[in-house]
């Protein structure tokens, strides 16, 4: 019979970036505590370790993850002996809830001790539990096959998983002159839709009280007052309501306005999955128009900017990954 084994779990800490969903290229490092319990051939008692891997994420589903770790265990009448084993292996989430996310995977694998040596293929059931945005508890239990003596391996693996990926961004793009307006899609949120008709009807009684008044193209923006107009803001997932650090950003851009009388810019807004594309493009265009009307909010004359929305395409940034 197999001995069983009691797992701890160990943390490293990893800089990482608020995720919200796994996207291709989402990267996960994680740190782990093992107990092993072996094949009753290898004469070894249950052993513990630790370990670490590094995941890469093809799908928000589907990612490959390599992981190596060690251990001691006893041998009864006989010395301890370390162990050493690496693995490599394809895992996919089948389903998954708002909080908790369910994994099956295979690979293969090598164990090494001092005098015996074996490549094999394993099998992974396991769960992670999302702590944070971009943190993760994880439990796997894995069954590995051994190539040499047709033995079979227990394991439990405990530990901490960490995700980064760069955010979903809205971005502001900025011209010297005006350009063509882009199409804008009708926001299917009736609320979003009034303060779109209402901001566009404000925009044409400026437009109209400003006909007589004499046109004034001022001097270029220096570099510094080019790299304030280029910062982008970031929203939370499905949100479009201005942060704190978002008005920061915004409010740099209003003295850069009041500066140069002449400049004209373009606000881009942009969304992720899990939308539909009809879905990210409203939402892109709801996050430029809350940027327009903060700014009309600040000061700024509603017909220097122009909003569009690109959706899910052209992102200039891939999303984040989530637990």
């Amino acid at each position: 019979m197999f001995k069983t084994a009691i797992m701890v779990g160990t943390a490293a800490l990893v800089a990482a970036a608020p995720a919200t969903a796994q996207h291709r290229g989402t990267v996960e490092f994680g740190a782990f505590g093992s107990g092993t319990s072996w094949d009753n051939s290898l004469n070894m008692n249950s052993s513990f370790g630790a370990g670490a891997r590094l995941g890469v994420f093809f799908t928000p589903r589907l990612s490959a993850e390599f992981e190596g770790g060690g251990g001691s265990a006893s041998r009864d009448g006989l010395e301890d002996v370390n162990v050493g084993l690496l693995a490599g292996r394809v895992t996919y989430v089948p389903f998954k809830t708002s909080g908790v996310s369910f994994l099956l995977g295979v690979g293969a694998n090598h164990t090494d001790t001092y005098f015996f040596e074996s490549y094999g293929v394993d099998g992974l059931l396991g769960a992670k539990i999302r702590l944070s945005n971009s943190i993760a508890l994880r439990l796997d239990g894995i069954q590995s096959w051994m190539a040499n003596g047709n033995g079979s391996n227990t394991a439990l693996h405990l530990g901490v998983s960490f995700y980064r990926n760069p955010g979903v961004n809205t971005v502001t793009n900025t011209v010297m002159v005006p350009g063509p307006q882009s199409t804008q899609r009708p926001d299917s949120v009736s609320a979003y839709e009034t303060q779109r008709l209402r901001a566009a009807a404000a925009g044409y009684v400026v437009l109209r009280d400003s006909l007589n008044r004499s046109k004034f193209v001022g001097p270029a923006s220096s570099a510094e007052a080019l790299a304030t107009m280029l910062q982008v803001i970031h929203f939370q997932n499905d949100r479009s309501d201005i942060s704190d650090s978002a008005r920061a950003i915004l409010d740099d851009k209003v003295t850069v306005f009041r500066a140069n009388p002449s400049m004209r810019i373009v606000i881009s807004g942009f969304a992720s999955q899990p939308g539909t594309s009809d879905y990210n493009l409203a939402l892109g265009l709801r996050r430029a128009e809350s940027a327009k009307a903060y700014l009309v909010y600040r000061g700024v004359d509603p017909i220097r900017i122009e909003i569009a929305t690109k959706g899910e395409g052209q992102l200039l940034v891939e999303g984040p990954g989530e637990v």
